[in-house]
């Protein structure tokens, strides 16, 4: 256990003095595809650490509609805001493949983060990025039109690529959450991209080809 903690970007410089009683505070859990991890208005006592996997948060509103509003890969965490300002899980936490995670216990982490200055300075950076990323997201959501957000998704993941062809790793769907998009027009918009040359799609495999095309389009559409 102090070993996978260690791997941890936020207790990577702890002492195995410091990372003893942290172990003793963690559970390890595996998930299959389609298992729930923890559900909206659960009590959040601890932080969820993604060791491999995939996992999708979402938010459900009252109305019964629901949104992706994060997805987690490896060394990704979610829980820290729910702990730290005292309220239950906000979003539905799904595993979407199979997943192993640690669930560090708030028992721990509260003596610790008190003592080790270096530790609470870097989980104020993690949670300002959060908070960063969150901004931008509503900004993306509340001014740009769904091809925009589809186009710039697409951008990042190609220059993550090096401009070669990128597979998906959850479905669709799920992106088109993400996006706040409806599957439908999750759909269209790639038809058109597709249509016009700027992009090629096979099944979850996709190719931007002409990034500065796509970059053009993306200003108008």
């Amino acid at each position: 256990m102090r070993d996978l903690l260690s791997r941890l970007a936020l207790f990577a410089d702890l002492s195995d003095a410091q990372l003893a009683p942290l172990a003793d505070a963690t559970q390890r859990h595996a998930y299959a595809a389609g298992d729930v991890i923890v559900r909206r208005g659960q009590h959040c006592n601890g932080i969820h650490f993604v060791i491999y996997g995939s996992v999708q948060l979402v938010y459900n509103a009252a109305s019964g509609s629901e949104r992706t509003v994060r997805l987690l890969g490896a060394g990704m965490s979610f829980g820290e805001a729910s702990l730290f300002s005292g309220h239950d899980h906000i979003t539905t936490a799904t595993a979407l493949a199979d997943t192993l995670a640690l669930h560090v216990h708030e028992r721990a982490l509260a003596p610790l983060i008190a003592t080790c200055g270096p530790l609470a300075q870097r989980l104020i950076t993690h949670l300002s990025h959060q908070l960063y990323m969150a901004i931008c997201d509503f900004g993306a959501f509340t001014t740009h039109s769904g091809p925009q957000r589809l186009i710039g998704y697409l951008l990042r993941e190609s220059a993550n690529a090096r401009g070669q062809a990128f597979t998906l790793d959850v479905s669709k769907r799920t992106i088109a959450s993400r996006l706040n998009l409806t599957p439908a027009h999750f759909s269209r918009i790639l038809h058109d991209l597709t249509e016009r040359g700027l992009l090629r799609v096979n099944g979850r495999q996709m190719q931007v080809l002409d990034t500065q095309g796509l970059q053009d389009y993306r200003l108008t559409a």
